[in-house]
């Protein structure tokens, strides 16, 4: 789905619902979906409100199922990280969480530890970390044990690239879509529904899922 189509949906479905509804470019490109794109992905990396006591996971969460991989696979990107002298090196300016830490050559994984744990970790004679090595995350990026540990490889969750509906001005004014001047999705088609959806609640559009993909649906037939 192209972003002139999301916008065209979005469009369509607050002419309907919302009186004297209009989003302009500019609130879908710098309000809409940068907050929906961030909802929807902080739904599917398992929002913290969703978890509850003795089941420390949330009803949807990454890597719990397939097709929730799959949802996020388009914003999985892989790293190789290079630590200072003091085993720290510092997130990717557009990291949201790791997928997995490996030596660089994929020998072993590279364990997380919480901070609390370090200690015997550290310490242990039966694991030393010199053999399996270890990964802390704090305000300055990834602390490695042992601190030599010189280069690891990170695939990790990016931030969602922006959605840009660019446009010209006709003579009156009014914008014209460009495609030189957008931004395209990465997602799938389903979960762009799922985002545009959340894009909607914005201006009080509160629709199901199948309502939104019924508009689109009209749309492509030509609307009514």
């Amino acid at each position: 789905m192209t972003t002139d189509q999301i916008y065209t949906i979005i469009q369509y479905a607050v002419a309907k619902n919302v009186q004297n509804g209009y989003v302009s470019p500019d609130d879908f490109n710098l309000t809409l979906m940068p907050v929906a794109q961030s909802s929807y992905l902080d739904y599917l990396l398992g929002q913290y409100q969703q978890y509850q006591n003795g089941r420390p996971m949330a009803r949807v969460e990454f890597g719990q199922t397939e097709k929730i991989r799959q949802s996020i696979s388009p914003l999985i990107y892989g790293v190789i990280l290079s630590p200072d002298m003091t085993g720290v090196a510092t997130y990717p300016s557009d990291f949201e969480q790791v997928d997995a830490m490996w030596s660089l050559y994929n020998i072993y994984n590279i364990r997380f530890v919480q901070q609390d744990r370090l200690s015997s970790y550290y310490r242990s004679g039966i694991d030393p970390v010199s053999d399996n090595p270890i990964y802390l995350v704090n305000q300055a990026g990834f602390q490695f044990y042992p601190e030599n540990i010189g280069a690891a490889k990170m695939s990790y969750v990016r931030t969602p690239p922006p959605i840009v509906w660019g446009y010209t001005e006709d003579g009156n004014g009014i914008p014209v879509y460009s495609v030189a001047l957008s931004q395209q999705p990465v997602w799938q088609d389903y979960d762009i529904f799922q985002i545009i959806v959340r894009a909607l609640s914005l201006v009080g559009c509160n629709l199901q899922l199948g309502v939104v993909m019924g508009y689109a649906e009209q749309i492509k037939n030509g609307g009514s």
